[in-house]
């Protein structure tokens, strides 16, 4: 007996079938970015000086760049900072299926065209429920000696956004201080001090003039100042951004993404607020809040439900260290994987990673009750490390982030 086979149409049907596959694994896997974009400002306007203005060409390049790196990425959900211009920039992200946008703040117009003060927006792929800024408690701020006129020095963003099979999750979008100085001491002048022993040739019986301090001395006394000042801002911001979220948390219940540019290492004391583990507080302080009658596992799972974790680390913990024991132990290492993290930012030949996605309790795989674990992180670092001028020319100074999450069985 013979059969006429539709060639045509069992391609057809291949298609379909790859099609609802590839559809199947968008759903089940949701990508999260973060990306610097290194003032966006559509022209004619300025950024910071009258001079810098894109030309019609330049900002072509710069939307074309951001489009088609969301074209290749496909991100789900993406935190931008260093947004001026937030209504292009909702346009794009609109054309690449990313329909939902949020923007808690605007920037400050200098004078005429030109502004500072970029301010952080969200673009998703799945409705977003709820739209706040996060306010520093005013009553924290005085306990921390701080200024009551203290601000984040961009606001903070916090969308709730429906994700597919997770529910409901806050998302919060940062740009922490930056670590330049900005400090501008008025220059002073100094009554030198008589020394009994005076240097060979010094007169000390002539009457003392007040000196100038020297440019090099004004201006590394202002560095020295200014970076501190700038390091205690940046901190304040991460603790005072982390007690939001404690008391966010506590209420909603809802899991929680922290993305944007940190300005900072998480491994430096200043941001270390966002990533405190429970095994750091003193037994004393655990007693004393009433929570010494807990065992140690008890008390671990206490913490962890408000615990924030680098993707990162969850990544290379959750695959590499996984995958070990059938690819070696380089491929375990973990240290090995810490050590060699791509940056994110450069400062001539030096790399840093300054930028970040911190995930609670919902999203690490060790945890017990997690719904969803970090599955693939990618540094996005090409334009940085490799760039043609072509296409890279206006592109970013920083290397955008995107973590995989992949529901559990």
């Amino acid at each position: 007996m013979a059969y006429n086979i539709d060639v045509d149409g069992l391609d057809s049907m291949a298609a379909a079938v790859e099609h609802n596959d590839i559809e199947q694994m968008r759903v089940a896997n949701i990508k999260i970015a973060s990306i610097n974009l290194f003032n966006f400002i559509e022209p004619p306007l300025a950024y910071y000086d009258f001079e810098n203005i894109y030309s019609h060409g330049q900002w072509q390049k710069k939307c074309q760049w951001l489009s088609e790196f969301l074209t290749h990425r496909q991100p789900d959900i993406v935190g931008f900072q260093e947004v001026f211009s937030p209504e292009p920039l909702k346009r794009i992200a609109s054309e690449q299926g990313l329909a939902h946008f949020a923007v808690v703040d605007a920037p400050t117009l200098i004078s005429d065209y030109i502004y500072r003060s970029p301010v952080v927006a969200l673009a998703s792929r799945y409705p977003i429920v709820e739209i706040s800024s996060v306010e520093p408690d005013a009553r924290l701020v005085a306990a921390m000696g701080l200024s009551s006129e203290f601000a984040f020095s961009r606001k903070v963003l916090r969308a709730t956004i429906e994700v597919p099979h997770i529910g409901k999750c806050d998302f919060y979008v940062v740009h922490f201080k930056s670590k330049r100085a900005g400090l501008a001491l008025e220059p002073k002048l100094i009554e030198p001090k008589r020394f009994e022993n005076q240097p060979l040739g010094f007169d000390n019986s002539a009457p003392a003039a007040s000196i100038k301090l020297h440019s090099e001395t004004q201006l590394l006394t202002e560095q020295a100042l200014g970076r501190w000042a700038s390091t205690m801002q940046r901190g304040a911001e991460a603790a005072l951004l982390f007690n939001g979220i404690l008391v966010r948390r506590q209420a909603s219940k809802y899991p929680v993404i922290v993305m944007g540019d940190f300005n900072d290492s998480l491994t430096m004391g200043a941001l270390d607020a966002l990533t405190i583990q429970g095994e750091s507080i003193h037994s004393n302080d655990i007693k004393a809040a009433g929570l010494g009658h807990l065992s140690d596992a008890a008390l671990a799972a206490v913490f962890a439900q408000y615990q924030l974790k680098d993707a990162y680390e969850l990544f290379i913990e959750a695959n590499l260290f996984i995958n070990a024991n059938q690819q070696g132990s380089l491929t375990g290492n973990t240290a090995y994987h810490r050590e060699h993290r791509a940056a994110t930012h450069y400062y001539g030949p030096k790399g840093s990673v300054l930028d970040y996605i911190l995930l609670s309790s919902e999203f690490d795989a060790s945890h017990g009750r997690s719904l969803a674990q970090v599955v693939d992180y990618q540094t996005c670092d090409r334009h940085l490390v490799r760039p043609e001028y072509e296409r890279d020319a206006y592109s970013t100074d920083h290397a955008p982030v995107i973590v995989e999450l992949a529901l559990r069985s």
